[in-house]
């Protein structure tokens, strides 16, 4: 992809998000666009930059964008099958689940959920993580604050789950995730 037909000025990718290397990333500045350095002190990156590069973060970055643009196709597809599949499964076992975003055009690789907030669904996160299950109660960058964006949606009053799901993930897990989500929302029991 040619990022600069695309009308906008930046562009950034973490490695982790498509199984690259933690720690390691780019930024896409569109020409003529002044942008300061990040790290004062050399010269590097067009002055961007100062410090050496992580040369092994970047090749492993290159490779894992490489196979991530070709695998692509197919497993988009089924991830976003897995993420119809958990939710049509919540959806039907736990009352008042209600879907944050689009489903249909939103990222393929997250299901957002909010749930009445109770004195179950409170715990819920805490519960999910005791039966090995991870899963984010918002964004990492706002952890524990009120979300603005749930705020946004009238949904103040509700608590939000966040499930992410990858390559790696099965309709197996899909369906311990939904069994374990039943039965703690549900019956507000451990399992």
């Amino acid at each position: 992809m040619n990022l600069g037909v695309l009308p906008v000025d930046l562009v950034s990718a973490s490695g982790h998000k498509f199984h690259g290397p933690k720690g390691v990333g780019l930024l896409y500045i569109r020409d003529g666009l002044a942008v300061g350095p990040l790290l004062h002190g050399g010269g590097q990156e067009g002055s961007r930059r100062a410090g050496t590069e992580h040369v092994a973060g970047i090749v492993g970055f290159a490779r894992a964008l490489t196979i991530a643009k070709r695998d692509f196709e197919q497993e988009s597809s089924r991830i976003r099958h897995l993420q119809y599949y958990l939710h049509r499964l919540l959806a039907e076992v736990i009352p008042g689940l209600r879907v944050n975003g689009d489903p249909l055009h939103g990222l393929y690789t997250v299901l957002s959920v909010s749930l009445p907030k109770t004195e179950v669904t409170d715990s819920l996160l805490w519960q999910l993580d005791t039966h090995g299950i991870c899963v984010s109660g918002g964004s990492a960058c706002s952890a524990g604050a009120n979300s603005h964006v749930m705020t946004a949606l009238g949904r103040e009053d509700r608590v939000a789950i966040r499930f992410s799901m990858s390559k790696w993930n099965t309709e197996k897990e899909v369906q311990k995730v939904a069994g374990v989500m039943e039965k703690l929302v549900n019956k507000g029991v451990a399992v």
